[in-house]
């Protein structure tokens, strides 16, 4: 390469030189959303929480969660906490939790002021049989919607409200077994974590 054409690739670069940093850039964003959105893990394969407590320990539930249901193909777990009479509780109630939680767990006098149908899976007879025979229930208009929350088998994680609180299996979640929208009797861990957590 001659001197002259050096030259005047150093000045072309001299002047050119951020579009290269903003082209890198640009391609690191598109790539990562390429693989985010075709890599994305199966909704049925992720459990959500909703925790209306304290959660002190995300980092040993969520490891704990996917330890004790590796064998449902669990791969992701979140966690949405929010103390009870918070600014903030009854929106992060509505948005996070109605919508994208499988379990929520909710204090009853909360419970006594929504309509928990609009949200909750009604437990049905053939459900508690196969789940919760014994078990304490939230029941509103004589319909059956929570599992009681035992609050010794959740106590290394999460401090919860001093009342009685209920877990409240979401009706949109793919985890309810035959009970979903989608039935498949193998995803059943909302199922399975108010059952392990339940009184």
């Amino acid at each position: 390469m001659n001197a002259l054409r050096k030259r005047r690739i150093l000045s072309v670069f001299k002047y050119t030189w951020p579009f290269y940093i903003i082209s890198a850039v640009i391609i690191g964003i598109l790539l990562n959303v390429l693989f985010g959105v075709t890599h994305r893990t199966p909704r049925y394969k992720t459990f959500n929480l909703f925790v209306s407590g304290e959660v002190f320990d995300h980092k040993k539930l969520k490891s704990d969660i996917l330890e004790t249901y590796k064998d449902k193909e669990l791969k992701a777990f979140s966690c949405t906490s929010v103390k009870y009479g918070e600014a903030t509780y009854d929106t992060k109630l509505s948005v996070a939790g109605y919508n994208t939680c499988d379990v929520l767990i909710i204090p009853v006098s909360k419970l006594e002021k929504v309509k928990v149908s609009a949200f909750g899976l009604a437990l049905q007879d053939e459900l508690i049989t196969s789940y919760y025979q014994g078990y304490s229930f939230f029941s509103q208009e004589e319909v059956k919607y929570g599992i009681k929350i035992n609050k010794e088998k959740v106590s290394e994680y999460m401090t919860l409200p001093s009342e009685d609180c209920y877990m409240i299996l979401s009706g949109k979640s793919p985890n309810l077994g035959i009970y979903s929208k989608t039935p498949n009797e193998e995803r059943n861990i909302s199922l399975l974590v108010a059952k392990d957590w339940g009184m």
